[in-house]
């Protein structure tokens, strides 16, 4: 993971380099994150980070947890029943029932069975997205409460201030994301 930091002098720079590294790998992320980059302006206390997401596992669909028995589905990945289960009460009701801990059986048309290969039961980039704004708030100050996120294909940027957010550090934050996103496609 790369860390940049911009805008304030030397010392504070660094600080902030070493915060960021630090919080991002505690929060274990570190390996999901291709880079940073955190711009301070602390005469007018407006900060701006971005981050550009790098791996994140696929998303998990029906098939890749369960197994079909006839109109039965096995679970193979205990882990994900709750989130499996609520998704399929949540779209067929009723017609969906929990047999034993790992068995559900299905009162589904053969269709509707063949759509559930297209079903998402969890995506990890969505908990990362979760994890990253929380290390992203551990890391701004505490003062600048003022939040104003800019998220993107490739990543998240917030800007925070202690006053609301001016135009022109919404087009700072464009720059800021722009450059990271075509110095990712250089390297």
């Amino acid at each position: 993971m790369e860390e940049k930091v911009e805008g304030g002098d030397e010392f504070a720079n660094r600080s902030y380099e070493r915060v960021c590294d630090d919080m991002f790998r505690d929060t274990g992320l570190t390996s999901n994150i291709d880079s940073v980059h955190m711009y301070c302006n602390a005469a007018e206390h407006v900060f701006i980070i971005s981050v550009v997401i790098g791996r994140a596992p696929s998303p998990v669909k029906v098939w890749d947890i369960t197994l079909r028995e006839g109109n039965k589905l096995r679970i193979t990945d205990e882990k994900y029943a709750p989130k499996l289960l609520a998704l399929l009460w949540d779209r067929y009701g009723e017609r969906v029932k929990q047999i034993s801990r790992l068995i559900i059986e299905l009162e589904l048309t053969e269709e509707e069975i063949a759509k559930l290969s297209d079903l998402i039961v969890y995506d990890p980039r969505e908990d990362l997205t979760s994890r990253i704004f929380d290390g992203i708030d551990r890391i701004i100050p505490e003062g600048a409460r003022v939040r104003y996120p800019m998220p993107s294909a490739e990543g998240i940027t917030i800007i925070a201030s202690e006053n609301p957010i001016a135009e022109e550090w919404k087009e700072k934050a464009k720059e800021v994301m722009s450059e990271m996103t075509s110095s990712k496609g250089g390297t």
